[in-house]
């Protein structure tokens, strides 16, 4: 039984907020916008908590009821039948669609829907699967997967004490161990017959407490009261003996002396282990039916306290659960380097408040947000090759450039701009360059940025050249491709309305004639631009990059394709003007991927 839906109402910061959940799902988004109430929602949800207080009601308004909804996909009939879930799952999806809903001063109604559409509504029309459990529907605690939530500032030392289910687990986990010795058969006979003589004391100081309280009930009741002592040395010396240590140079040191890295490092390995291990060992179907119960772990930056070496491994290992049948992880991040799109059953969902500040969530299919498949591989050998991709999510401001030549000017002139007074330095810290390594790949950028609502704004060479790199005279086939890429970039940034310049044939084109190429293009540009000063530059180029921050000029850039083709169409270019009478328009649906609505 899988988590797919989850959808929150009138929850603290939340007023409503849908978000689809896969194996591995990575919330990301500025401070305060809710991204940790998401998961306390879904630990809320599996709670045997009867009421909520009204500090949990969004603008602690109580006249709407807090609800959560969560639909189950995947659900097996050994689970079905283990759970007596069959009457209340959908009748014609077989999902197992449930509701909580907390009237304030109420306590909480629990059902499920077994027939009609299968959303995430508040009506009473096919609610009818009541699970078990009076109208509290308290077995549905037992059906909801364990959510292990694991916070971002709390201080984990709390979830590694003795009394913590963390380390109840792995306690558990060495008593089945012990449990199975036969030392451990005689020891728990010779300490029964300990007990049995402890028992038989006659100790004159505890055989007057006895008598004072028998004397005191006396006066209440004819019942007569014994006391027994229960013995049970080798309980105390299963839960104090697992004790992991941690060896550094041959210094040992206990769990609590770790950092807070390792701390919450070592609590997600013991649920991993102690999971894998009672799905491989637990004997009667029963039990290995329990073991199974979906784990869900909720949590917070998991790259917090890491170094970022050390931060690499434990994404990878958090990835690796979502292989795993028996682990959906669901985590908020503040970390470029957390997010991972080039693998399958993955979501990546964006939290960001809209203009009446209300939290929303921008979310797409999990399979790279529908791209076909040559289109996923180009954008997932660049993720591999250029991970500051990923930056573009966390951005306020988003340039996408072709290659590294575009990120250095950029930089260096946004630099010249900052200290000249002309451009904010908070608009440039706040601006990420993304090297989107040519314009095949660009536009699949552009696409899942597209679906992401993020802004920016896209720089590329029109390369409208009648010389190709070889020095022949270029074809009217190959001008048509140039001239289909380029709409394709211009129709993508307009769809969402952002921005888009243009050099009108190369970078280095734009550079004048004292401009020295070498072998390397973006140190040539670093050379040339670092010495000189804004007034120094081409203007061209100084037009463009104060137009992508944002500063407005005189006379605003018109780079749209129609208008820049006019300055190349002569008389003597033929091959040019076939090309256009012969280019014809792509249609928008073979280029486009659009999964947002409006």
């Amino acid at each position: 039984m899988k988590l797919s839906k989850f959808t929150i109402r009138n929850y603290k910061g939340i007023k409503e907020l849908t978000l689809n959940i896969e194996n591995i799902s990575i919330i990301i988004g500025p401070n305060n916008c809710c991204k940790s109430t998401v998961l306390q929602a879904l630990k809320q949800f599996g709670s045997a908590d009867k009421k909520l207080d009204l500090k949990y009601y969004n603008n602690h308004d109580a006249s709407k009821p807090i609800s959560f909804h969560a639909t189950f996909i995947d659900v097996s009939d050994e689970e079905a039948t283990l759970h007596g879930l069959r009457a209340s799952m959908h009748e014609e999806t077989k999902c197992f669609i449930v509701r909580a809903v907390y009237n304030y001063g109420e306590d909480v109604k629990r059902i499920s829907k077994t027939s009609g559409e299968p959303t995430h509504d508040l009506e009473e029309e096919g609610w009818e699967g009541k699970m078990g459990g009076g109208n509290n529907a308290s077995h549905f605690v037992n059906i909801f997967p364990e959510v292990i939530y694991i916070p971002a500032v709390k201080n984990a030392s709390d979830e590694i004490k003795n009394t913590s289910d963390n380390i109840k687990t792995l306690t558990a986990l060495y008593r089945e161990v012990i449990h199975s010795l036969d030392e451990y058969t005689e020891a728990e006979t010779k300490t029964r017959v300990l007990q049995d003589k402890i028992n038989q004391h006659d100790d004159e100081k505890i055989k007057y407490f006895e008598s004072e309280i028998q004397s005191f009930l006396t006066d209440i009741t004819s019942t007569k009261i014994n006391f027994k002592v229960n013995v049970q040395p080798l309980a105390e010396f299963v839960s104090t003996s697992v004790n992991p240590l941690f060896n550094y140079n041959g210094i040992e040191t206990e769990l609590d002396f770790q950092g807070n890295g390792v701390q919450r490092t070592f609590i997600v390995s013991i649920l991993k282990g102690y999971r894998k291990y009672k799905s491989k060992y637990s004997i009667e179907a029963k039990e290995q039916a329990l073991s199974r119960r979906q784990l869900i772990i909720a949590i917070e930056e998991p790259e917090l306290y890491l170094h970022p070496q050390i931060a690499r491994i434990f994404k990878d290992t958090l990835y690796s659960l979502a292989d795993d049948n028996y682990f959906q992880v669901i985590a908020t991040s503040h970390s470029p380097n957390f997010i991972d799109l080039s693998k399958p059953n993955r979501t990546l969902a964006k939290a960001s408040l809209n203009e009446e500040k209300k939290v929303c969530i921008h979310q797409v299919d999990s399979d790279i947000y529908g791209l076909p498949d040559d289109e996923k591989s180009r954008f997932q050998a660049l993720l591999k090759f250029n991970p500051h991709v990923n930056e573009a999510f966390f951005a306020d401001q988003v340039i996408l450039v072709e290659g590294d030549t575009e990120v250095v000017a950029l930089r260096l002139i946004g630099e010249k701009l900052v200290q000249e007074g002309n451009l904010d330095l908070d608009t440039f810290n706040r601006t990420t360059v993304v090297n989107c390594s040519g314009k095949p790949t660009m536009y699949v950028v552009m696409n899942v940025l597209n679906n992401f609502g993020v802004k920016y704004t896209v720089i590329h060479d029109l390369d409208i050249t009648e010389i190709n790199a070889k020095g022949d005279r270029r074809t009217p086939a190959a001008l048509k491709s140039v001239l289909t890429i380029n709409y394709k970039l211009e129709y993508l940034a307009n769809i969402r309305n952002n921005k888009r310049f243009v050099f009108q044939h190369t970078f280095e084109a734009e550079m004048p004639h004292d401009y020295e190429k070498g072998s390397s293009k973006s140190f040539s540009a670093y050379e040339y631009i670092n010495p000189k000063s804004i007034d120094q530059m081409p203007i061209g180029l100084i037009d463009i990059v104060k137009s992508v921050f944002g500063i407005t000029l005189d006379t605003s850039l018109d780079h749209s394709n129609k208008t820049l083709l006019t300055r190349y169409v002569k008389a003597s270019w033929t091959e040019l003007s076939q090309a256009i009478a012969e280019w014809q328009e792509p249609k928008a649906e073979e280029f486009v991927r659009r999964h947002w609505s409006g």
